[in-house]
């Protein structure tokens, strides 16, 4: 049949594959793969995590391309500096922001990946879990974004309540490690 209508199988896959989506896939810890996108830029996308129990915000990375026009702004069409930034903050106070620079859209699709470590910003539960808020933003401009802009950590959710009882036998207790002396000390946390 496709010998005889070549055009056929063209008009199929043309049909069938759609119209080309473009976004920024936005990520982070506590973050489900493929939920936060941005569609295009500029944009400013939050994400909240309730019953957090630690959070640990260490940077961010981003790499990406675009699938049409890279802007239509600036030195042959480049769109001008693009920025992106991510901020994180919580309902125990604090808030943190890391900032990548690329220098036109160009700079962004053509770049390798590129971190930005920060000095690590450790949020934790004491008597009640906490609320984290994450929030992803982007300023210049791109026309169909495509790629990935993620935010870097560790995050847990409020673990459950202990339950049970422990006993201990009446008396002094001595710790040792395995062959050494003098005995040492347990500290029992919950983290």
């Amino acid at each position: 049949m496709t010998k005889k209508y070549p055009w056929l199988a063209l008009a199929a896959v043309a049909l069938f594959s759609g119209p080309a989506m473009a976004d920024i896939q936005l990520g982070g810890p506590g973050v489900p793969v493929g939920v936060v996108v941005a569609t295009k830029v500029p944009f400013k996308v939050s994400y909240d995590l309730p019953n957090s129990y630690r959070f640990v915000f260490r940077g961010i990375e981003a790499r990406g391309d675009t699938l049409g026009a890279p802007g239509n702004s600036g030195t042959n069409g480049n769109g001008g500096q693009f920025h992106l930034s991510a901020t994180v903050s919580t309902s125990v106070g604090g808030e943190k922001v890391g900032k990548i620079e690329f220098r036109d859209v160009q700079d962004f699709n053509l770049s390798p990946l590129k971190t930005l470590l920060i000095t690590q910003a450790v949020y934790k539960a004491t008597t009640s879990p906490i609320s984290v808020s994450m929030e992803w933003a982007g300023q210049g401009n791109a026309h169909k974004p495509n790629g990935f802009f993620n935010i870097l950590g560790e995050h847990q959710v409020a673990p459950p309540v202990p339950v049970g009882k422990l006993e201990f036998a009446v008396g002094d207790m001595l710790l040792t490690a395995a062959g050494t002396q003098p005995p040492g000390t347990a500290t029992i946390t919950r983290d």
